[in-house]
This record gives C-alpha cells, sequence and structure tokens, in this order.
C-alpha cells in the first residue's frame, strides 16, 4: 500500500482531488493534505510518503524548492506537478529535478487517476530495485568476508594442479577474487616450512598455533606489500608476493629472519624460510615444487632462511658410511631394542657429521624398509599388524630432514621389536603401560622423556602413537587423570583441597584451580559443596 500527499494553496483543489475521485480500486493506504510547503514537511517527518502531488505556484516556498528540499530529504518519494501556469522555466526546471510528471489544472480526473496509478507502478519499481541492492549488498559483505578463504583456495588450486595453468583459466579466476594480477605477472613465493613445536600441543592447540604463525607471516613478512598467505598443510605455508619486484632478496630474508625469531620466542616453534626466485604467475606451481625440494634438502639447518638465487646443493662428501641392516634385524629378533637404539643414533650421527644429502637418506630408506619387510616376511606377518596406523607409510615425510627420519627410524623399530616381544600383541599395550605409568606417578611433575623411557621409546614417537592411538595428546590426558583423580577426593573424602593438588602433581594451587574450573565449570570448592550436599 502507498501513501499519497496533496499540496496546494487552495482548499478546493484538495476536496477536488481527495473527494472527487473514486480512489479505492488503487492501493492506497492514506491520503494525506497540506497547503503549503512547511505542512508539507511537517507530514514528511511524520509519514512515509511515496507520492507527491503538488502545486508550484505556493506563498513563502514554491513547489520547485520544495521538489528540491523533497529530493534530498525524502529521495525515494516520486513527485507529479499539478499547476495552472504554463511556464516553460518551471517545467525545465521540473525536469532537471527529477519530476515524474508535469500536469496542467484544469485536469480531466481519469487523467490524474492514470498519472497517480502511473506513480504507483514507479513507486513499486523503486522499491523492488531497492530490495535488489540491499540483497546484493548483504551478499556482497558475505562474499567479501569470505574473500580471504576464497583467494587462499584458489592458491592451494593453483599449487595441486588443479586449476589449469593456461592464462584463460587462471585470468577469470583471478578477476572473480579481485586478484591484482594476469597469468605472467611476476610473483614471488616464499615457502615457510614449520619443523619443531617446542610445546606438545594438542591438536587442536596446534592448528591455533599454526593460524598464529599463519597471521605472524602476514604482518611481519608480506609487511603491508599485496599479496597473500596460503596455508597448505603439514606445517608449510607460502606467502605470495604479487609484485616480483617490489622486494629485494636481501629485504625479504631479513623480515624472514626476524620473523623466525619473533616465533621461536612468542609462538614456541621452529621455522625455516625458502625465498624463491621472482616468476610469473604461471610457473607459481613449478616454483613451489622448487622451494619444496630446497626444503627437502635442508636436513640438518633448522631455523634458517635460504634464498633459491643463491642455494647450491650440497654433495655428501663424507666418508662412505655402510649400514648393518643384518646386525639391526638380529637385534630386533633378540629383542635387544637398548642396543638398536643406540647403533640408530650413531648411524644418524655419523649421517649428521657427514652432511649426508636426499639421495644418500633415500638410500637408507629403501635398505632399511627392505630388512623390516625381510622380517615381516620371515615370519608370515602382515605389516598391519605390527604397523595399526600405517606408520611405515610416513616414511615420504620423514625423509624431509635427518631428525625426521631418525625419529620414523627410531619408531618403526620400537613398534616391531615390541610386537617381537609380546609375540605379536598391537601396540595398544604400549599406551596401556603408558597409562599406568601416568597413574602410578601422578603425584609427580611429569616428563615425557621419562613416560617414554617407561616402555622403551622415543619420545617423540610416543606422543604420535598416543595421540594416533587415543585421539589425544599425552598432556590432555594426563590433565583429564589428574582432574578425575582430584573430581574423586573432592566427593568422598575433606581432605584440603590444597593437599589434593599436591597428591595429582599440582603444587601451584592457584593453578590447579584455573585448570580445574577450566575442565569442570567450577571452583574445587564449589564442586565439592555441590558433590558433597546431594
Amino acid at each position: 500500500m502507498y501513501n499519497v500527499l496533496i499540496v496546494d494553496d487552495e482548499e478546493l483543489a484538495i476536496r477536488g482531488i481527495t473527494h472527487g475521485i473514486d480512489w479505492s480500486d488503487l492501493p492506497i493506504a492514506g491520503m494525506f493534505a497540506a497547503y503549503d510547503a512547511e505542512e508539507a514537511k511537517e507530514l514528511f517527518a511524520d509519514n512515509r510518503i511515496d507520492i507527491l502531488l503538488s502545486d508550484i505556484d505556493m506563498p513563502n516556498e514554491n513547489g520547485i524548492e520544495l521538489l528540491r528540499w523533497v529530493n534530498e530529504n525524502s529521495p525515494e518519494t516520486v513527485t507529479l506537478f499539478l499547476t495552472g501556469h504554463a511556464d516553460f522555466k518551471f517545467a525545465q526546471q521540473a525536469v532537471q529535478l527529477d519530476c515524474f510528471d508535469y500536469l496542467l489544472k484544469p485536469i480531466d480526473h481519469a487523467q490524474l487517476k492514470g498519472c497517480i496509478e502511473g506513480a504507483i507502478e514507479k513507486v513499486k519499481e523503486q522499491r523492488q530495485q531497492s530490495e535488489i541492492r540491499s540483497a546484493y549488498q548483504t551478499y556482497y559483505e558475505q562474499w567479501n568476508k569470505q574473500r580471504p578463504v576464497l583467494v587462499e583456495r584458489f592458491w592451494q588450486d593453483v599449487f595441486h594442479y588443479r586449476i589449469s595453468a593456461l592464462a584463460n583459466r587462471l585470468e577469470p579466476a583471478m578477476a572473480t577474487y579481485g586478484i591484482p594480477l594476469k597469468a605472467d605477472s611476476g610473483i614471488r613465493i616464499v615457502l615457510i616450512s614449520i619443523e619443531q613445536w617446542r610445546e606438545e600441543w594438542s591438536a587442536r592447540d596446534e592448528e591455533i598455533m599454526t593460524y598464529g604463525v599463519k597471521n605472524a607471516a602476514e604482518e611481519l613478512v608480506l609487511h603491508g606489500s599485496d599479496g597473500h598467505v596460503v596455508q597448505d598443510g603439514s606445517g608449510i605455508l607460502y606467502i605470495v608476493f604479487y609484485d616480483a619486484g617490489a622486494e629485494t632478496d636481501a629485504a625479504v630474508a631479513e623480515r624472514c629472519a626476524h620473523f623466525i625469531g619473533q616465533c621461536g620466542r612468542l609462538l614456541h616453534c621452529r621455522l625455516s624460510c625458502y625465498i624463491g626466485l621472482p616468476v610469473s604467475v604461471q610457473q607459481a606451481r613449478e616454483n613451489t615444487l622448487r622451494l619444496l625440494e630446497l626444503e627437502k634438502s635442508n636436513i640438518s639447518g633448522i631455523g634458517t632462511v635460504i634464498l633459491e638465487r643463491e642455494y647450491t646443493k650440497k654433495a655428501f662428501d663424507g666418508a662412505p658410511l655402510h649400514f648393518h641392516f643384518s646386525d639391526w634385524a638380529l637385534l630386533l629378533e633378540l629383542g635387544k631394542r637398548r642396543e638398536l637404539s643406540h647403533r640408530i643414533d650413531d648411524c644418524f650421527d655419523r649421517m649428521q657429521e657427514h652432511s649426508a644429502d636426499y639421495a644418500f637418506m633415500a638410500s637408507f630408506y629403501f635398505g632399511f624398509m627392505n630388512m623390516v619387510f625381510q622380517w615381516l616376511h620371515k615370519r608370515s606377518v602382515q605389516p598391519t599388524d605390527v604397523f595399526p596406523n600405517g606408520e611405515w607409510e610416513e616414511g615420504g615425510q620423514a625423509l624431509k630432514s635427518i631428525p625426521r627420519l631418525r625419529a620414523w627410524t627410531h619408531q618403526l623399530c620400537a613398534l616391531t621389536s615390541e610386537y617381537a616381544r609380546q609375540g605379536g600383541k598391537e601396540a595398544s599395550h604400549v599406551i596401556e603401560k603408558v597409562r599406568r605409568h601416568i597413574e602410578e606417578h601422578l603425584h609427580e611433575e611429569f616428563s615425557r622423556e621419562q613416560a617414554a623411557e617407561a616402555v622403551y621409546l622415543n619420545p617423540a614417537y610416543l606422543s604420535r602413537l598416543f595421540r594416533r592411538e587415543t585421539g589425544r595428546s599425552l598432556t590432555d590426558y594426563l590433565v583429564e587423570v589428574r582432574i578425575a583423580k582430584a573430581k574423586s577426593e573432592l566427593e568422598s573424602t575433606n581432605i584440603r583441597i590444597s593437599d589434593i593438588a599436591v597428591s595429582v602433581g599440582y603444587s601451584n594451587f592457584s593453578h590447579f584451580s584455573k585448570l580445574f574450573k577450566k575442565e569442570t565449570g567450577l571452583t574445587p570448592q564449589e564442586y565439592r559443596k555441590k558433590t558433597q550436599q546431594t
């Protein structure tokens, strides 16, 4: 429904329009009247006026001046003039001010009604356009919020061959996401490799901290330059500079070094940066592969900045190393885990000392896997029986560095010797031992190294194995057990809360209280009061 305002200084003219015409068949909700511009403005202040039918020649302020005011204060109103003055100057001004129609008195009632009906259609059309603009604005705002995610997904598709490198495929996609590049535009890519977390994070915490690394990269390395930071999983991020020539190698390297230091201090992680040469967008995927090769070849440097321009692959120039896998197989058979562990460490220490290259590490990998599978075949054992979570398949990732390959080798040998020692029982027995160790030493300060030593495993491997089998980190499980024990004591005894805290391994009462409330939603005092009253 629509509201109509009639403005005329002659009462007879207003009465003739409002009462002399049958408006009942038009969707008009209200018919308002005013005798001058000032009174009309007051009606505008209190009502939504859809159509204004006004005289031009009025005292104090004429219709043209009123139309100027309406255009500024109620631009959605459609205005018609009904006047007895056939003045070209007035008509010209009305057209310039976007008047809908200019009618001369006297006018046939049917003609006037038809003009009002046309004005109603104009208002209806304007409302529809306004709704479309409003919907568009809403969707645009939503799209703009999602744009960083869409841009990140675009670069992931480029890096992983999910979009063609042809210009006619790249350029429409970049235009859609507002990326100011052409297929042959020069860009620079920096690969960030998260090598080690210094804390034992839960899976959720690690995801949050990786997000922190991403934000730090945007602030400290991208540093206001036009570009995007792309997270690519498995501890790999890419920074894409949209202007390859905007920054020198030295400037980017300096910022990367500062970024590495800040992440080490504030985000508790060690990482390295690999700075690529300028390439076109079409060459981006090949460039990321070269940077990944640099990362793979960097098996001894942690927390470093490496420039593709200056990199020269180091050849393995040390004395030849011999792998005595037959001896290792015998140690596996005899269950001499500790001696085997020493042999593994000795081998990798010599690799590190002689800066073994990727080809040499690959040679070790294939020889070691051959030894393990011969051992399994000899006993008619399936790999899944010994490695229930497919640990032997992670060798490709382990080849990224000597420390990773060392930890993975320890992991496989530990699982294999444990299987041999227990007559083929699954690794879940190891986890059960760790759980018992934690429960027996609940009052002590927890040490991942001591827990690993209790089950003869490498600490890093134990952490991964525990998370893989239980879905929780050792730290999360420890907190769960400690809080469960504290809850039991609070429910069934009157022991002082501070003594309960100490008995479950928390010498700092404030820390215990905060952690307890985080896990249960209640302070220890509130929990005791609630449970002992019921």
